[in-house]
């Protein structure tokens, strides 16, 4: 490639900073209840869309950085580029083991190597405050383990499991963790 040519990186960074920005004069001239229709065949709201592309970009830079911190990393379930779209076939439960495996494996390789300066940024979450990374990293990691009950109680809810089992099954999931 000569050096006057773009590379793929910077040519797909400004292609998307062009429709994100057509996109940007769009929604500005929508009122709130525009960006909650979805096209009238049903499926998906404008809103629901945005989130999708924002999402979807936020987990592509994750994955970027677990395959800095993760040299044996070579495989990313759909969910972890942030495309879990309504019609795919359910899950199997091979399926999420693996998911669950995968998010260990990035909670361990990712999160303990995060360098000093960016563990003293201050972040700020809408409607949550503003606190350095090093603050906001239990929560958000406890927000996501918070889910683990909830799982369990939809199983135990469901009657798969009974609220022993469930404790049971609890208690060995932490002991695997550690």
């Amino acid at each position: 490639m000569a050096d006057d040519q773009p590379s793929v990186s910077d040519k797909a960074v400004a292609d998307a900073d062009e429709a994100l920005g057509r996109l940007v004069g769009i929604v500005e001239k929508l009122n709130d209840g525009d960006l909650h229709r979805a096209h009238r065949d049903g499926g998906f709201t404008v809103s629901e869309v945005i989130s999708h592309i924002n999402v979807s970009v936020v987990l592509w830079a994750g994955d970027l950085a677990r395959l800095l911190a993760d040299p044996e990393l070579g495989f990313f379930y759909r969910e972890e580029i942030g495309h879990d779209a309504k019609g795919y076939p359910p899950p199997t439960v091979e399926l999420a083991l693996g998911q669950l495996a995968s998010t260990r494996r990035t909670i361990s390789t990712v999160v303990p190597d995060v360098p000093p300066e960016i563990l003293e940024r201050s972040v700020e979450i809408p409607d949550l405050g503003t606190m350095t990374v090093e603050e906001w990293t239990p929560l958000i990691l406890g927000h996501a383990i918070g889910h683990v009950d909830q799982a369990v109680e939809i199983l135990v809810d469901r009657e798969v499991l009974s609220a022993d089992e469930a404790g049971a099954k609890d208690e060995a999931g932490a002991k695997d963790a550690s």
